[in-house]
C-alpha cells in the first residue's frame, strides 16, 4: 500500500496549497512540481503522464479566491510501469490506483518458470544475452563463408582445369582430372594469368563513332602468361591474318551469326571499345582451344611513339630494306627509332605484296618488342612504378580491363626477369596461302597445342 501512501501524501500537499493561498512563492513552486510529474518516481517504478491525458487550467482572475481555485484545476492522468500490471493513477479520484493485466510474453513466462525452479540461479545480463547471439551469430555466418569458399574454391580449380571448356584435339585423351597427350599425363596449371595485348589500327579520334562494324582492326596480338608462382612467362604472337570463328554483328549491333575470317576482323565488328574487345578475347580463346583470356589492353596508333620514347628509345637491327618508307631503314643498318620512326617500323606491310608480308613484319615486331621490354625491365629495376607511369602515359589511348594493382603485381613478377626474344616468345605456327581477296593464316593445330601444353600444363610423370 506504499503506492497508496505516496500519492495520499501528494493530495494532501495539494490541499495544504490550497489553504495556504498568502504564500504565493510557495503555490508557484508546487504548481511546477506537479505540472512535471510525467518523470516522477515511487518505489514501485517510473511515474509517467499518460498519453491523451487532459491538462485544464482556467484563466486565472485578479481576486485571491480565483487564484486559489486555480491551483485546482490541473488533471494529469499517471501510468507506473511495474512488473506485469500497469498502474493508472489520477490524483483527481481519491488517489485510487487501478491495475491492469499486462499479457506475459511466452518467453517470460519461461524465464519465470526457471527462475523459480532454481531461485538461486542469477539472472543473466541483457548484455551477456546480446553477445551470446552476436557470437552464435558470427559463427553461423563464418561456417556459411567457409561452406561458400570451400565451395568456390573447388568450382575455380575445376573450370580453371578446363576440360570443359577446350577443345582437345582428336588424338587427346582425358580421364577426368588429366589429360593424355603423346603418352604422358598433364595437368592443367591454374596459377597461370594470361593477358591479351593488340594495336588497333586507327587513331583514337577514327573510331569515336561507336558504330558496330566500323571499329579498328587488331594490327598485331600477343598474349602475354605469366605463372604467379614461378614468375615465368611467355609471350605469344598470333597473326592477324589467322583465320577464327568471329562472332558478327550488324550496324546496331545485334548478334547476326558466326563466320570464318581474320582474327583482326573480330575487333571490328564492335564499337571500338568494350565490345570490341570482347569479340577479340572471345575469338583468341577459341583459336587457342577455349584457354580463358583473363584480361584485355588495347592502343590506337597514337601509343606506339609515347611508349618508345618514355623508355628511351628502341634500337634495332633493320631486317629487310624499308627505305620506301623512311630512308635511314636500309637493311643491315642498326638504328635507335625516336618518336614516329617507332610507328612505321612496326607497322611498314607492302599490302600489295605476297601473303608473307605479314610474316616479315612480325619478325620485326617481334625484335623490336624485345628492345621495348628489355628497356622496361631494366627501368623497372631502377624504379618499381614504371609500368604505372607508362599505363598512366597511354591511358588516353588505350581501353582496358585491367587495374593498376594487378599491373603494378605484374609488374613484380617480372622485373626480376630477362627477355630474350628467342627463348620467351613464341608465335603461333601455320602457313599463310592467299585467299578469294586477302591472304588467310591456317594455324597448324598440333603444334599449336605443343605450345598450348609447355605454357598452360605441368607434366606429372
Amino acid at each position: 500500500m506504499s503506492l497508496l501512501n505516496n500519492v495520499n501524501e501528494s493530495k494532501k500537499d495539494n490541499n495544504i496549497s490550497q489553504e495556504s493561498h498568502h504564500h504565493h512563492h510557495h503555490h508557484r513552486h508546487h504548481h511546477r512540481h506537479h505540472s512535471s510529474g510525467s518523470s516522477e518516481k515511487s518505489e514501485y517504478g517510473r511515474l509517467h503522464r499518460k498519453e491523451g491525458s487532459s491538462s485544464r487550467q482556467s484563466k486565472s482572475g485578479t481576486s485571491h479566491h480565483h487564484h486559489h481555485s486555480h491551483s485546482h484545476s490541473h488533471e494529469h492522468e499517471y501510468e507506473v510501469h511495474y512488473g506485469k500490471y500497469n498502474f493508472s493513477v489520477n490524483p483527481e479520484e481519491e488517489g485510487v490506483p487501478v491495475a491492469r493485466y499486462r499479457k506475459i510474453s511466452r518467453r517470460k513466462k519461461r524465464q519465470m518458470q526457471a527462475q523459480q525452479k532454481n531461485p538461486q540461479k542469477k539472472k543473466k545480463s541483457k548484455v551477456f544475452i546480446i553477445f551470446r547471439r552476436i557470437a552464435i551469430t558470427m559463427a553461423v555466418i563464418l561456417a556459411g563463408i567457409a561452406i561458400t569458399l570451400a565451395v568456390l574454391i573447388n568450382m575455380g580449380r575445376n573450370s580453371l582445369l578446363k576440360e570443359d571448356k577446350i577443345k582437345l584435339p582428336i588424338n587427346v585423351k582425358t580421364d577426368g582430372e588429366y589429360i593424355i597427350y603423346k603418352g604422358h599425363k598433364y595437368q592443367f596449371n591454374d596459377h597461370i594469368y594470361t593477358l591479351l595485348f593488340a594495336g588497333i589500327d586507327k587513331k583514337t579520334e577514327e573510331h569515336n563513332e561507336k558504330i558496330f562494324g566500323t571499329a579498328g582492326q587488331a594490327d598485331a596480338i600477343f598474349l602475354l602468361a605469366v605463372d604467379t608462382t614461378t614468375s615465368k612467362y611467355k609471350l605469344i604472337a598470333l597473326s592477324r591474318d589467322a583465320m577464327v570463328d568471329v562472332n558478327v554483328c550488324d550496324m546496331a549491333g545485334n548478334f547476326k551469326g558466326v563466320e570464318k575470317m581474320q582474327i583482326c576482323l573480330a575487333h571490328a565488328y564492335g564499337d571500338g571499345e568494350e565490345s570490341s574487345n570482347e569479340n577479340l578475347k572471345r575469338s583468341v580463346s577459341r583459336l587457342l582451344y577455349g584457354i580463358t583470356v583473363d584480361a584485355y589492353f588495347t592502343v590506337d596508333l597514337d601509343v606506339i611513339p609515347i611508349l618508345n620514347d618514355d623508355v628511351g628509345g628502341v634500337t634495332v637491327n633493320v631486317i629487310e630494306d624499308l627505305t620506301s618508307w623512311n630512308p635511314i631503314f636500309k637493311k643491315g643498318e642498326t638504328i635507335t627509332l625516336k618518336g614516329d620512326e617507332a610507328e612505321t617500323y612496326v607497322r611498314a606491310r607492302d599490302v600489295m605484296g605476297d601473303e608473307n608480308q605479314n610474316n616479315l613484319r612480325m619478325e620485326r615486331q617481334k625484335k623490336y618488342i624485345e628492345g621495348f621490354i628489355s628497356n622496361t625491365l631494366r627501368m623497372t629495376r631502377q624504379r618499381i612504378t614504371t609500368p604505372v607511369t607508362l599505363y598512366n602515359d597511354v591511358s588516353s589511348y588505350s581501353r582496358t580491363d585491367i587495374t593498376v594493382p594487378v599491373i603494378s603485381y605484374l609488374a613484380t613478377l617480372l622485373v626480376g626477369q630477362q627477355f630474350k626474344a628467342d627463348e620467351d616468345m613464341v608465335k603461333v605456327p601455320g602457313k599463310t596461302v592467299m585467299g578469294d581477296k586477302y591472304a588467310e593464316f591456317h594455324v597448324d593445330e598440333e603444334r599449336l597445342f605443343d605450345i598450348i601444353i609447355q605454357t598452360y600444363y605441368i607434366k606429372v610423370d
